[in-house]
């Protein structure tokens, strides 16, 4: 018998026990790999302050790369656990993290960017949403939902939660105590993915090249759909206007006005608890109503708060710019709930499939944003401007939204 069939079977006797201290593993990794995402904007803020003459911009094509391989390499990582196991995979995307985070603390600019944006780009991508799907459907059947959503959820606390911390410790220790401490929580996840991740292969495990093969095949097939080229480009626009603007520049944004590193970050961890309530209403919501109409609210309130922002900052942590952020958090990846249904719509069994390329797209419109706005800043030495196109970029999301019409598609399952 597999260990995975062994903790299946003994796990029916021991009330899922087994399967709750592996669900525990997964939610660690996620939030362990989740701390890098928002590092660099934090960083950047850092970098000047300890001697270093690097500021977003010189980095951003670092996080323009990293962005894009986050969301590049998901569907391959997915294909590449099914092939060798959840565990190997997973230990060497954490062991990569752990190396990488030793040698971004070379102060060496081209080396950082490289690292930042392949590496850590490509390992953090092991650990999305479609990690969240693959772990939900093969060792948790029963409750598909609740595990999917419970590790999603852990991704977006694992992106903000802990960034006043590593304000703090770096204002303590300088810039490389962040990167000291996220790989010191990926060893630990690396660890315990030695101890209690399965190292089998999932039940029906085939070969490399056919699992890519399964990856790859409904991507062709969905490029000749109108429906695919309308989710895609909503899913641009959204990146675009919340991991672009706020994993690589809201920090640096907060810095040009006043507001000290600390209570940017603070206002990101309210973005990161409040995802929660928001991923969760708009979920029990795009079961009951109109998918695309719940879309084109979203990033219609989204494009508000992107203009109101600019407008309400000053150098002080007051309720106005906290309110920002529990309203944006209301926002961020609400997004996501409606977009897997019109995508399951549209694509029927392979609707997974196309989410994770559609996702993929989403982290390359956040690359597309990361790095527009470090250009802006350069040239006209403040971010209003970015500001106002995510606004821009959000009602027309809205209106894509509101006037696409997804159909089953004569697809092939």
């Amino acid at each position: 018998m597999t260990e995975i069939g062994a903790m299946k079977d003994k796990s029916q006797h021991t009330g899922q026990a087994i399967n709750f201290g592996f669900l525990s593993v997964a939610i660690f990794s996620v939030i362990a790999a989740g701390t890098y995402t928002t590092l660099a904007g934090l960083l950047a803020t850092k970098f000047i302050a300890s001697g270093i003459e690097w500021d977003a911009t010189n980095i951003s094509i670092g996080i323009a790369v990293n962005m894009a391989l986050y969301g590049l390499f998901s569907p391959f990582a997915v294909a590449l656990m099914k092939t060798y196991g959840l565990r190997r995979v997973s230990v060497c995307a954490l062991g990569v993290l752990i190396a990488s985070s030793l040698l971004c603390m070379i102060p060496n600019l081209l080396l950082f960017n490289v690292v930042w944006g392949v590496f850590i780009g490509a390992a953090v991508g092991a650990f999305t949403m479609s990690y969240a799907a693959l772990i939900a459907t093969t060792y948790f059947s029963r409750n598909i939902g609740l595990i999917s959503g419970v590790l999603t959820a852990a991704s977006v606390l694992g992106q903000f939660l802990l960034l006043p911390f590593w304000a703090e410790v770096s204002d303590v220790w300088g810039w490389r105590a962040p990167l000291l401490g996220a790989g010191s929580i990926a060893l630990v996840a690396l660890l315990l993915n030695l101890k209690y991740a399965p190292h089998s292969k999932p039940a029906g495990a085939v070969s490399l090249n056919t699992t890519v093969q399964i990856v790859v095949e409904p991507l062709i097939m969905a490029l000749r759909h109108p429906a695919f080229w309308a989710l895609l480009a909503v899913f641009f626009l959204c990146g675009a206007t919340t991991n672009g603007l706020l994993w690589s520049h809201f920090t640096a944004f907060c810095g040009d006005i006043g507001l000290d590193a600390t209570s940017a970050s603070i206002v990101l961890a309210l973005v990161g608890i409040f995802n929660v309530v928001g991923t969760t209403a708009s979920g029990w919501l795009s079961d009951r109503f109109s998918a695309r109409a719940i879309l084109a609210f979203i990033f219609f309130g989204r494009g508000l708060t992107l203009f109101w922002l600019p407008l309400i900052i000053t150098s002080e942590f007051d309720p106005m710019i906290a309110t920002f952020g529990i309203v944006f958090g209301i926002l961020d990846v609400a997004t996501v709930p409606p977009v897997v249904l019109l995508c399951n719509r549209a694509f029927g069994d392979n609707g997974p499939v196309i989410f994770s390329w559609i996702s993929a797209g989403h982290q390359i419109g956040a690359g597309f944003m990361a790095l527009t706005g470090g250009i802006i800043r350069s040239q006209l030495g403040t971010y209003d401007l970015m500001w106002m196109i995510g606004g821009a970029f959000c009602i027309l999301a809205a209106t894509v939204s509101s006037f696409s019409r997804v159909r089953k598609q004569p697809y092939p399952a």
